[in-house]
């Protein structure tokens, strides 16, 4: 199961991601991220139902330093656009997507333009 995971994250990283900027305080990385959107619902007191969502990143372990970990406030660049790192439930900023620990979920909020 272990080297299914590991291939699956190569091939990932060679077919369906793109090359966004991570900054970290005063690190930055260079890192492929597949993007995708993690859609939610919370309900309030009242009974009403709010329905949003947020952008998701799927990045490889192995592109980050050994100890590297997450944390909000930390931003991704892509396309553009700048989205920050932030806390989403129980699961913190970030979940590992299979026991290994070979890809990381990152949570994120879109910030907007890097133009503006």
């Amino acid at each position: 199961m272990k080297e299914g995971m590991q291939w699956l994250a190569r091939v990932r990283a060679g077919w369906c991601t793109q090359e966004v900027a991570y900054k970290q305080g005063d690190s930055s990385y260079t890192v492929h991220a597949s993007p995708g959107i993690s859609k939610y619902e919370k309900s309030t007191v009242g009974g009403v139902i709010t329905e949003s969502s947020m952008w998701d990143f799927l990045i490889n372990a192995d592109d980050f330093p050994a100890e590297f970990e997450p944390t909000p406030g930390d931003v991704l660049t892509m396309d553009d656009k700048q989205y920050e790192i932030t806390n989403f439930g129980d699961d913190g900023c970030f979940r590992y997507c299979d026991p290994y620990h070979t890809t990381l979920r990152i949570h994120t909020r879109l910030l907007g333009d890097t133009s503006t």
